[in-house]
């Protein structure tokens, strides 16, 4: 499935984005994150998230939310900006992607890599030069697809949460030039 359009997301996208983080989440983490954690996100609760991210990037906060859309429907969507890791910045990247989902069905489209394209596009013009992301260690398709892109695990770290303890590895990419094309 092609996407029809790429673009950056405004205000009015907070309600959607909500509905397809909920979505993508127990599509992609159903048989790794507790059922209960799953069973506990909302819509809700994801679009204010949303709202505020997107209210913060429209005052120039530094972050930037792609969505992809085939007809009118989102299909998927990243976000990114400024590294707020301090281990990964001393590392050398000064940016980082804090979210890239794709519906299952849209997955093997082309749709991710559109959004990374897009997304270290724009960082580039920002001036960074590397770029990072955290992911599940049990996430396979996902770190296939970021080892598929060039990327390397540059960093591992648990997440202590009241559910679980999720273990985490983090992918970096040294040259942002290398996602662009």
């Amino acid at each position: 499935m092609a996407i029809s359009s790429l673009r950056l997301a405004t205000s009015d996208d907070a309600d959607r984005l909500g509905a397809i983080h909920v979505a993508c989440w127990r599509e992609a983490y159903d048989g790794i994150l507790p059922r209960e954690m799953l069973s506990k996100l909302t819509v809700e609760v994801r679009a204010a998230m949303w709202s505020k991210i997107l209210a913060d990037s429209d005052a120039g906060a530094g972050s930037a939310v792609w969505i992809a859309e085939n007809d009118g429907r989102m299909v998927g969507f990243g976000s990114c900006g400024r590294q707020r890791d301090q281990m990964l910045m001393e590392r050398g990247f000064d940016a980082e992607i804090s979210a890239l989902y794709i519906l299952r069905s849209c997955q093997g489209a082309g749709v991710g890599r559109a959004i990374m394209g897009a997304m270290a596009s724009l960082l580039r013009e920002r001036g960074n030069r590397a770029v990072s992301l955290w992911v599940l260690r049990e996430n396979a398709p996902a770190r296939g697809f970021y080892e598929h892109l060039g990327g390397a695990v540059v960093a591992e770290q648990e997440d202590a949460r009241p559910e679980a303890t999720l273990a985490e590895v983090a992918y970096g990419w040294h040259d942002l030039r290398s996602l662009i094309g």
